[in-house]
């Protein structure tokens, strides 16, 4: 209608009645470009928000995976010293040896939840973080599984091999029953058991202890081993440090807060 009407007003040559229906054409596409800026401005911020929220979440898991698998993990490292001061004590308690020795052995790995930093990145939308978060930790945390190096490092350590190619395959399933990983109903992880049953008679634990004290690679890759649990221990700490320095750089509210929006 406008645009008809300023067809009308050139065609007479009336310069005033044009110049006004210039400026309300004008006027309106401004209007409408700078709607079409706020809509854009009001989206890029809640999807901003929702992004952080659900980071938060993400990082709060990973948090408490790590800080589980680090206490694991120096149940694992403590069980490597204690099976040291076994192999050289004069007569170990065979079932203590055996159940130390094979502990010193295990490993668990809890993969961190990824899936929005991935549709964050794939999105082009990093910009959308805080200020100083993506270059602060966040790309350093995500570039860098701490819980998976560890575990692949763990898993082919000579001592690994070697400890658990002594104990028969009926003393293996026993520990495993009664003595390795406590998990809940839905199979994830919680720790180790607190209380340790072998089910096997004591001539079959002996022999087995005998075994390993006998074979001195055993006491020889037990020392890496001591090295390897170490940095698994360290690695994992440097993680829980860099997930919950990435959680402030993101606004994220201490742990124990009831801020709206948080996961605890």
């Amino acid at each position: 209608m406008i645009l008809q009407r300023l067809a009308i007003s050139l065609r007479k040559q009336d310069w005033f009645t044009v110049a006004i229906e210039t400026l309300i054409v004008v006027f309106g596409v401004f209007i409408g470009l700078q709607v079409n800026n706020w809509n854009e401005t009001r989206v890029e911020r809640q999807l901003a928000k929702d992004y952080v929220k659900r980071l938060e979440t993400d990082l709060r898991t990973d948090l408490a995976n790590s800080r589980l698998l680090t206490e694991y993990h120096e149940q694992v490292l403590a069980a490597v010293v204690r099976t040291g001061e076994l192999l050289s004590a004069d007569a170990p308690d065979a079932k203590e040896l055996i159940q130390m020795a094979y502990r010193a052995t295990e490993i668990n790995q809890l993969p961190p939840e990824r899936a929005t930093w991935d549709q964050i990145v794939s999105s082009g939308h990093l910009g959308l973080l805080p200020e100083g978060a993506v270059e602060g930790g966040l790309s350093t945390y995500y570039a860098f599984d701490a819980m998976k190096v560890t575990y692949d490092a763990l898993e082919q350590t000579p001592y690994r091999k070697a400890l658990r190619s002594k104990i028969p395959i009926p003393v293996q399933q026993a520990i495993r029953v009664g003595c390795s990983d406590l998990l809940d109903e839905q199979s994830i992880l919680l720790g180790f058991k607190e209380e340790c049953e072998i089910e096997a008679d004591p001539e079959t634990l002996q022999a087995v202890a005998d075994a390993i004290r006998a074979d001195p690679a055993i006491r020889e890759h037990l020392r890496l081993q001591f090295a390897e649990a170490t940095t698994a221990v360290n690695n994992l700490q440097g993680n829980s440090a860099l997930i919950s320095s990435a959680l402030e750089l993101l606004g994220a509210a201490p742990e124990g807060s009831t801020d709206e929006g948080t996961v605890q």
